[in-house]
């Protein structure tokens, strides 16, 4: 840099000799030469320090390896592959779909209940087919169990896929010889654990909807029987005021029929 302010000073002197100018600021032109100096050097500064940071991060780059590579990582693989497995979870429009209540009919949920006919015998020993709509609450509540229970057994499945996969992924970073390879054996390691998360979310997921369901329907029963109970009453009131402005039963005195005689001493 003190060799670029010498050149630039005896160019400077140089032309100012050729050309006869005289100089009447020689302070003013010092202090120029000394400010374009200083500017230069701070951006050599500038240039350093950018130089630098692209190292760092190259060399960062370096240790960390092709991050394309992340696919061949033990573990990942059976992570992608679980995280690309749709969910078992169906929506109400889903279940309610095959609900019509004929399917409650001969259901003994594994032999724990006694089943329903689709039928049944009356007095006179003819067959009578019972009407489905009044089983559907019931098929509704049955019907989300059974997805429960479905998403319940897929999820414990993939439960036990993904274990495996989260031990063979610790083995694997306690073994890593380079930082590139313990920081991206930790990162699939991190993505495994939440996938395993996830998985005991969609379990509570499909257990809080039997209990939606279930308080959905007692509601709905509830709301049933008491229509029913008021008509019941209502019509027992209409009855019982109808007969009683129809029939006006008559009381005689019974005084009349009382035949008084002396009693003879």
């Amino acid at each position: 840099m003190k060799t670029f302010v010498l050149i630039f000073a005896s160019l400077v002197l140089t032309i100012h000799c050729r050309a006869q100018i005289p100089v009447t600021d020689v302070a003013n032109l010092s202090q120029n030469i000394m400010n374009y100096a200083a500017f230069i050097g701070q951006l050599s500064n500038q240039a350093t320090q950018i130089t630098n940071q692209v190292q760092q991060m190259q060399d960062q780059l370096t240790r960390l390896g092709n991050m394309a590579n992340i696919k061949a990582i033990i573990g990942f693989p059976q992570l992608q592959l679980d995280q690309a497995t749709p969910t078992r979870i169906l929506t109400w429009s889903q279940n309610l779909a095959n609900v019509n209540g004929s399917g409650l009919f001969g259901d003994s949920r594994g032999g724990v209940y006694h089943p329903v006919a689709g039928n049944f015998t009356d007095f006179n020993g003819a067959t009578v087919q019972r009407d489905p709509d009044t089983y559907k609450p019931a098929q509704a509540v049955t019907s989300q169990v059974d997805n429960f229970k479905d998403v319940q057994a897929d999820v414990y499945a993939r439960r036990e896929a993904l274990k495996t996969a989260i031990a063979q992924t610790s083995a694997a970073l306690q073994a890593a010889t380079t930082d590139a390879d313990e920081q991206k054996l930790q990162a699939v390691l991190n993505a495994q654990y939440q996938q395993l998360a996830a998985l005991d979310s969609e379990v509570q997921l499909s257990a809080a909807e039997v209990q939606v369901k279930t308080a959905e329907t007692n509601a709905m029963t509830n709301a049933q029987n008491a229509a029913d109970a008021e008509a019941r009453r209502t019509l027992a009131q209409r009855e019982g005021t109808k007969i009683g402005s129809t029939y006006k039963p008559i009381y005689d005195s019974i005084l009349r029929y009382v035949d008084e005689r002396p009693l003879t001493p």
